[in-house]
């Protein structure tokens, strides 16, 4: 891009960056050779004595004039950037000192919601003084964009680090975790959780310290129950909070996601499954599919397997229960570890555990690629039997009037795709209507897709009016076990296909 310049040209545009001064410009263009020198002989003039960085030189070659200078702070190159922020290193115009400096992108700064969300870090972590999280100094207004200054840590992001050397020493790795247990447990103490945790948002210092960043998801006073108060969630934690049953903004999700990095950390593997479509991400299939640790990593001292599975224990009360407690235990490990106390974990345990996790996940191809359609109107019933067939893969479609499940059906050309392979009536809310519906499930279309009827032994007289002619039709009482459910599927869905 330099030969669509001169050497000139790039002179004015530094000048109006405000990058040097009008002297010093004069100055360095003579020695490179004068005005009519190649840019390209400038611009190493300029880079070699580090009048201006790579960063600046390029923008000033695309034609920016704007965007060097935040408050007292001059920007020498980007260091990071995210959906709504960019970082960059910075250096200050009087006192020379380094900081980083983040900056709200310019599409987000007519967004009321994301400028709220960027003060809201810059207000709670302003409040913050501990050696595992990077404290923010200050944050201002510069031409209608909002920043905020923080420490420069001379390092790298722990999702790069780990990428770059796979699994990590178990001590090493036990160290980290225990200093981001001690960021948490102090900002826990001030009333904050981080409702973000992930290796992205820790940074490795060039000694290997380890400090929380990124404090835009926090909650404050994390027992308030209003969700406008509370602020969004991550994607990840909502799933957590919505598998486990647990409160908006449970601070114990910090804890399961601080384990999910140690275990990434120590296997070299992501716990959960990585994917960017919302719905799988939030589904709690997702949270129940972890392999255990003993089965990634079958040589790891007992404590170790001991202390992850607590950390990620889904039922929260029987989790790790605070930081402080987390930072504890994860110390005593590394004592263990390091004074050679630490047993290995129990091999045919571990291997035990192997074999249920494979027996799990053999279920969820139970139902993989096939489509359940429950009618009916109890929302208890929906819930539950939407619950336990997702855990073992079906796609389950709930519709709660009869007319409209068998419209569905009734309007479809025969080329076209069935919306379910099977279709489960239910007769606790819809009584009668449910039986009645069963026994319309027919025609060209509808006569060749299974069917099941669930009667409500309270209520009399309701089987005796089934139609059952079809022979792939079925009728069963409530209440049900979900294995015969799943018995009744596999054996229709079998004559199906054959």
């Amino acid at each position: 891009m330099s030969d669509l310049v001169t050497t000139d040209q790039l002179a004015q545009r530094i000048l109006e960056s405000r990058l040097m001064e009008s002297k010093q410009i004069e100055e360095a263009m003579m020695a490179a050779g004068g005005r009519t020198a190649p840019a390209d002989d400038f611009i190493r003039y300029l880079n070699q004595h580090e009048l201006l960085t790579n960063w600046q030189t390029q923008r000033l070659l695309e034609g920016h004039r704007r965007g060097y200078f935040y408050g007292n702070w001059r920007i020498l190159y980007m260091v990071g950037h995210g959906t709504f922020a960019r970082v960059y290193r910075a250096v200050h115009i009087k006192t020379g000192d380094i900081k980083a400096v983040k900056v709200l992108r310019n599409r987000y700064s007519d967004s009321d919601a994301v400028r709220e969300r960027f003060m809201q870090e810059a207000r709670t972590v302003m409040t913050l003084r501990h050696p595992n999280i990077v404290p923010i100094h200050e944050v201002a207004t510069d031409r209608g964009r909002i920043y905020m200054v923080m420490d420069f840590v001379e390092g790298q992001n722990l999702r790069d680090y780990v990428r770059a050397h796979g699994r990590i020493k178990l001590v090493t790795a036990l160290t980290i975790t225990r200093d981001l247990a001690a960021g948490l447990d102090y900002a826990f103490k001030k009333g904050i959780t981080h409702r973000d945790m992930k290796l992205s948002n820790v940074l490795l210092s060039s000694k290997g310290q380890a400090k929380l960043v990124d404090f835009g998801l926090a909650t404050v006073n994390a027992d308030v129950d209003d969700d406008e108060k509370q602020g969004p969630r991550s994607i990840d934690y909502a799933g957590l909070e919505r598998a486990t049953n647990a409160k908006r903004n449970d601070p114990r999700s910090d804890i399961f996601f601080l384990g999910c990095m140690l275990y990434h950390m120590i296997s070299g593997e992501p716990p959960l499954k990585e994917t960017r479509e919302r719905m799988k991400r939030i589904a709690p299939s997702r949270f129940r599919e972890t392999p255990p640790i003993a089965a990634q990593i079958p040589n790891l001292p007992t404590r170790v397997v001991i202390l992850v599975n607590r950390m990620m224990d889904l039922n929260p009360e029987n989790r790790i229960q605070t930081a402080h407690q987390a930072q504890r235990e994860i110390q005593s490990a590394v004592d263990a570890i390091t004074q050679g106390e630490a047993d290995i974990y129990d091999p045919e345990l571990s291997r035990a555990q192997a074999e249920e996790y494979a027996e799990m996940m053999h279920r969820q191809d139970e139902g993989r690629n096939r489509a359940v359609m429950l009618v009916e109107s109890d929302t208890k019933l929906q819930d539950h039997f939407r619950e336990k067939l997702k855990e073992v893969g079906f796609r389950v479609l709930i519709i709660s009037n009869p007319q409209s499940a068998i419209d569905r059906f009734a309007r479809l050309d025969p080329a076209e795709d069935r919306p379910a392979e099977c279709l489960i009536f239910g007769t606790t809310g819809l009584g009668l209507a449910g039986v009645e519906a069963f026994n319309r499930f027919q025609g060209e279309i509808m006569s060749s897709i299974p069917a099941i009827l669930l009667i409500d032994p309270k209520r009399d007289g309701l089987a005796s009016q089934a139609d059952l002619s079809l022979p792939n039709r079925r009728i069963a009482n409530l209440p049900i076990k979900m294995k015969e459910v799943r018995n009744l599927l596999a054996e229709l869905l079998a004559e199906q296909k054959a």
